[in-house]
């Protein structure tokens, strides 16, 4: 079986909560179109282009070691796959993004805990005693959690210098208390945040984990938007496989829920949550490059899918920098049978709906 390095995407730098309201965007921007086979800016164009699934790092570096270091397996054998070149430092996204004509580039951040963790637990001094492991443990914990409000206030400030750029931000409720995470997202929100990145699977949760339900509580009541990565679980009992966030939209009816990959290699649950909860929506990301792929649908299969979802609750995604979002737009456009508003809704009107871009 052949494998692929993909980090899991992040890298950090050094109750209700009524009074925490969606960023409010600027005006629209003109919209992107197609021209000789790649995405350019035009003022003839008419409809949006939205990446809603994109990955940011601190520099080149960092991006290049995150893409070096995690392994693809769920979707089974390469189909021939086409992975991008960029690193996918801010330089590399301005440039993919601004060229190609995309309206918007969101970035879904994801901070990792367990690195955190490891670096705050090698900078402590050697020679530890048994006595002093409560308080070592606390601090390391303490660390681990202004990491994490470091990271995402870097990601935040980077998409307030930068027009092409959305935020949805990191949280892992195994770091940060529910009074830590309101005042935390509270502050992000003069920041342009729309919202909350979580990886159940990467976090080691089920969605439905206790810890996640002020995240779901504060984003319901406040309007956030949360991105949700989907798919089965590899390690211990953590998994987001599509029907396990049936009890999450069951019990959370007004939140606004996008699960990313289309359930990954469970997209064979999706029509059914798809059925049941009409309020969930979802991105095409990483799925869509592994078309043929022994645990990932045709590409017939792939577009009766969407199709039965409906292109008004699906969104493009190209896990950016693994992926081209060109080559992933025009895989979208490819998809066979799907009429131009259907693909002209999955490439960016669905997203400028769900996401508030218009505002």
């Amino acid at each position: 079986m052949a494998h692929h390095h993909r980090h899991l995407p992040g890298g950090h730098a050094p109750g209700p909560c009524p009074s925490l309201l969606p960023f409010q965007a600027g005006p629209p921007r003109s919209a992107g179109r197609r021209d000789s086979g790649r995405l350019t800016m035009g003022v003839g164009g008419s409809n949006p282009l939205v990446d809603v699934h994109v990955h940011l790092y601190r520099d080149k570096s960092a991006g290049r070691q995150a893409k070096d270091s995690y392994v693809i397996w769920e979707y089974g054998d390469d189909p021939g796959v086409e992975f991008a070149t960029a690193a996918g430092d801010i330089t590399d996204l301005a440039t993919t993004y601004g060229q190609a004509g995309f309206d918007r580039a969101v970035v879904v951040h994801l901070f990792d805990t367990a690195l955190a963790r490891t670096e705050a637990t090698d900078r402590l001094p050697p020679g530890r005693s048994p006595e002093e492991a409560a308080h070592i443990t606390a601090a390391i914990e303490e660390a681990v959690a202004e990491a994490m409000r470091a990271s995402n206030r870097w990601v935040a400030e980077t998409a307030r210098n930068n027009p092409l750029v959305e935020v949805l931000v990191s949280l892992d409720p195994t770091v940060l208390s529910r009074r830590e995470i309101a005042d935390h997202l509270t502050e992000l929100a003069d920041a342009g945040v729309r919202g909350v990145k979580l990886h159940p699977v990467a976090q080691g949760l089920l969605p439905i984990d206790p810890r996640l339900h002020a995240i779901y509580d504060i984003c319901s009541d406040a309007g956030l938007v949360v991105l949700s990565h989907s798919g089965p679980g590899h390690r211990g009992d953590a998994s987001a496989r599509p029907s396990e966030f049936g009890p999450v939209l069951r019990q959370w009816p007004n939140l606004r829920l996008v699960l990313a990959h289309l359930g990954g290699a469970s997209w064979r649950e999706t029509a059914e949550l798809a059925d049941t909860y009409p309020q969930v929506a979802f991105d095409v990301s990483e799925i869509i490059e592994w078309i043929g792929a022994p645990n990932a649908p045709s590409a017939t299969e792939l577009t009766e899918l969407v199709r039965h979802i409906g292109a008004d609750r699906v969104m493009l995604g190209s896990d950016f920098p693994w992926y081209d979002p060109v080559r992933t737009a025009d895989l979208v456009d490819g998809l066979p049978g799907l009429g131009a508003g259907e693909r002209a809704a999955i490439l960016g009107v669905t997203a400028v709906r769900l996401l508030g871009l218009e505002r």
